[in-house]
Formats: structure tokens, sequence, C-alpha cells
């Protein structure tokens, strides 16, 4: 139940910080906003303040800005957004991918402060005192996954991944007793190090890295928070790039996607690992949720700035009959999709 309540808030967090961004700016310019819901229809309650209706929506799932003329109407109306200059209107669409990326760069803030870990090689690991040992992943069906371990377990007693590796590799063939560490928690564990493991896992089935948690200063905060971001920006540009290449040379399978129900999962997962990779994993969904939406796709931000600059260099707008489709047919597309990579992760699931 808890990591269902965290999983709504993240989402709602995501989704609201996105429209509160398109929201203030339509505000700015003069355009009239017709509704901005918490949640998605159908509506349970409603308040309207300064001719906006504020409402409470039955789906906790995010929510949404209604703003007058987005859809091209009303060109005439000077509190349309069809009516604005074309910058104007671009700041507009952008707005909710900044207000995404500002929300990262505040919570990657906070987490630094908090310590952020930090992956080490075994000669700086040796000479770290607070270094660790952790699991970072876990092949399905392996020992490890029998013996119920999971990525994010700190392995105590040992400093570096070497001297595990060597510990398990002696035991080849028995049973080793694990101390584990999760969540303050401590585990014991026995598991199987296979003699002959399949080609590409080890003798448990885990990926392994030398850690430590790095802590800034209160007003290093601002910097590595900046510097957090982009490298986590950059990764994820460079991660949608990989997946269109596989996706390109027809190697699909290979393209690791998480919907909604991978997305619990996860959350199920960090929220076990403490708050600060909670606060991390927040992050990166809001730089995720950022990047997809300014691709050049009907349906999302990115599809109307590129119909936006198809109006600027054509010197006058795409008839709303055709912008209305494209983009009901983007949606479409986009929904079909998010039920195929939920059929998926259920299936991985079970």
């Amino acid at each position: 139940m808890l990591s269902l309540i965290v999983f709504i808030f993240i989402l709602s967090v995501l989704v609201l910080s996105h429209e509160a961004g398109h929201f203030f700016l339509a505000r700015f310019f003069g355009i009239r906003v017709e509704e901005f819901g918490f949640g998605l229809p159908p509506r349970v309650f409603s308040v309207t303040r300064k001719s906006i209706v504020y409402s409470l929506n039955l789906l906790p799932f995010g929510g949404f800005v209604k703003i007058f003329g987005e859809e091209g109407e009303d060109r005439t109306d000077a509190t349309s957004f069809s009516s604005k200059p074309a910058h104007q209107r671009a700041l507009v669409l952008l707005a909710g991918v900044a207000a995404n990326l500002l929300l990262a760069y505040l919570v990657f803030s906070w987490a630094s402060i908090l310590g952020v870990p930090e992956a080490l090689s075994d000669a700086e690991a040796k000479l770290a005192p607070d270094a660790y040992v952790a699991i970072t992943e876990i092949a399905p069906t392996s020992p490890a996954a029998s013996a119920g371990l999971a990525a994010g377990d700190k392995i105590l007693n040992f400093k570096t991944v070497s001297e595990f590796q060597i510990f398990v590799n002696e035991n080849r063939g028995k049973e080793i007793e694990m101390s584990l560490e999760r969540g303050g928690e401590i585990l014991n564990k026995r598991v199987l190090a296979r003699a002959n493991p399949p080609e590409g896992e080890g003798a448990l089935g885990v990926a392994l890295a030398a850690l430590r948690l790095k802590k800034a200063y209160l007003y290093q905060a601002p910097w590595d928070g900046a510097r957090l971001t982009w490298d986590a920006f950059l990764g994820t540009v460079y991660g949608l790039y990989g997946a269109a290449h596989d996706l390109f040379l027809g190697r699909a399978s290979q393209i690791e996607v998480a919907g909604p129900v991978g997305i619990f999962s996860l959350t199920s997962l960090v929220l076990r690992l403490g708050l600060s990779t909670f606060l991390i994993f927040l992050a990166l969904l809001s730089i995720n949720l950022a990047i997809l939406n300014v691709l050049p796709i009907p349906g999302l931000d990115g599809g109307r700035l590129a119909f936006l600059l198809f109006e600027v260099i054509r010197g006058k707008p795409i008839s709303q009959k055709i912008g209305f489709c494209a983009h009901s047919i983007g949606l479409a597309l986009l929904i079909l999709l998010m039920i195929l990579v939920t059929y998926r992760d259920i299936a991985s699931f079970f």
C-alpha cells in the first residue's frame, strides 16, 4: 500500500509540475486558462477562482491544464493561445519541459546534501573508510534471485569487488553465508555459488559495484545539483539515441523500457534504499518526462512545437482540422505504446 501511495505521489508531482509550467507562463502572457485539474476525469469536485476552474478528478494520476485556444481556435480573441506571437506560444509549450528540469535540479541538489552514491575503483575503495560493496543487478532465475537478494543490498565485511569475487570463486559449488544490509536491517542469506554458471553470469548471478556516499555541504549543493542534472540529462539523451538505434536495426527486444507497472516495481525497490535513492529516482523520472515531451511527436509538446515551426516557415498556421487529427492520432499511438509496454512489464513481472 505504501508503494502504491508513493507511486501515485511521484506521478502527481511529475505531471503537476509539468502542467504548472504551462499554467504560470500562459498566465504571464495573458492567455486564458480555463481549467487546472488534479488527477484525470471524471471530475469529483471543483472551485472557480478568477474564471479558472480548479478541479479534483477521480483518477489520481497526474493532472492537466486546459488553455483557451490551444487547438488553434479563436485567433481573434486577445486571450487565446492561438492569437499570441509564435515566440510566446513556443515558450508556453516549453515551460512544462523547463519545469521538469527545474524540479530535477532542486531534487538533485537536495539529494546531494543527503548523499549520492559514487562509484569507486578497487584502489579507491581500499583507501575510502566509508566504501562498501553493493549489488546493482540480479539475473533472473539465478541463485541470488532464488535466495531473495535484491539490487541495492550492501554486502557486509567486504570493501572491494575483487575481494568478494575471490571469496565466491574459492567456494564454487558450495553454499556461502552472506551478511547484507537492506534499509538499515541486517540480513543473513545462504546462496549457492554455481560451479558452472551460464555464459555472461557469475557464480551468484549478480552485478556488483564498490560505492561510497558522497555528501555535499549546503553551499556546494547548487553546483552539485547542476552537475548531477546535466549528467543525468546527457545520459538520458544517449539512452534514447541508443534505443532509437536498436529499433532502427530491428533489435526492439533489446530495448529496456518501463511503463507504469515497471515504475511501480522500481518504486518498491527505491523505498527500501532510503530517501536519497528515492530523490535520485524522482529526479531521473522528471528528466525523462522532460526529454520525452520535447520529442517532435504529435500529441506531445514537441509535436506542437514542430507544427509551430512549420507555421513560421510557411507563413500561415496549419488548419485546425489537420492539427486536431494529427495530435489525436499521435495520442492514440502513444496510448497504444503505453499499453504494449505495460503488457511487457506485467509479463516480465510474472
